[in-house]
């Protein structure tokens, strides 16, 4: 009995403490579930925050990164006006001296017409004086001289080349498309041919100053007449120098171009007269 005793108190005693084991450990358990779930619940707040923070930082560069296309656009528009601007500026400052340039050579134009205007009125002026004080003496010297004149002439047609008096001086005109070759300042043969014969008159008469003008019509640029005139003119004085015995001082060339016209260009015939070389010889007493 004792010993039955024994072993059901020691029964009840193990179970009591299996039973308080069991108790405790689903006590912990609940426990260990409590804080794992707190600890779970904390991690998804942080990582809740951390996600909303980096959607954040992502948006905030997103922004930041449109802004700065926007800013690269309109740099590059920018760019792309400044370049469009240079341009233009460029242009315009190439326009500018080309304009420069144009207005320069006009003006150069302008002041040998006016330097060409001046001579044509000292040239007068000094024929003028000479009209008024030819003697009856003169007056001979100048008709022997123009009959010399007109014997060089002689088989030369009236409408190429003729020769008078006017004023104080003997005046040879002759026509520009018999005395040079076609549109440029080279004597022609029989231009040549006919400046020699008219050389010989100075030689015989060195007593004199001769004054090649050179004319034209109004076909043209008036710059381009005036300096094709004036190398004209000096071909001649050329050719004069080079068969007669004056010296060079006794030459005198001058360019006229459209300027000095003895008629109207209004018809091929007037234009012809109008394209002329005129030779001054001025005797010297």
């Amino acid at each position: 009995m004792k010993i039955k005793a024994l072993i059901l108190a020691l029964t009840t005693i193990g179970l009591f403490t299996i039973g308080t084991e069991s108790c405790v450990s689903k006590k912990k358990y609940q426990e260990a579930v409590a804080k794992g779930k707190k600890s779970l619940d904390s991690l998804n707040r942080v990582f809740n925050k951390t996600v909303e923070g980096f959607n954040q930082t992502s948006n905030t560069m997103k922004n930041a990164n449109f802004s700065k296309d926007l800013m690269v656009d309109s740099l590059t528009k920018s760019n792309k006006q400044l370049n469009s601007d240079k341009a233009t500026l460029n242009q315009n400052l190439v326009n500018t001296i080309n304009d420069y340039k144009e207005e320069r050579d006009k003006l150069a134009a302008k002041s040998r017409t006016v330097d060409s205007l001046m001579n044509i009125l000292n040239l007068q002026a000094n024929i003028e004086d000479s009209v008024r004080n030819v003697s009856d003496s003169q007056l001979k010297g100048l008709q022997n001289l123009l009959l010399s004149t007109k014997k060089a002439l002689e088989g030369t047609n009236q409408s190429d080349a003729y020769s008078e008096i006017k004023g104080g001086s003997i005046l040879i005109t002759v026509n520009n498309d018999f005395l040079y070759k076609t549109s440029t300042a080279e004597l022609s043969v029989k231009g040549i041919a006919l400046m020699k014969k008219i050389s010989a008159i100075f030689t015989l008469n060195e007593n004199c100053r001769v004054t090649v003008i050179g004319n034209s019509d109004n076909n043209g640029q008036a710059k381009t007449l005036l300096e094709l005139s004036a190398r004209r003119a000096s071909s001649v004085i050329t050719c004069f120098a080079q068969n007669s015995s004056l010296p060079g001082t006794a030459y005198t060339a001058s360019g006229r171009g459209m300027y000095n016209p003895i008629t109207t260009n209004d018809n091929e015939a007037n234009k012809k007269k109008n394209r002329r070389t005129e030779i001054i010889i001025n005797p010297i007493n």
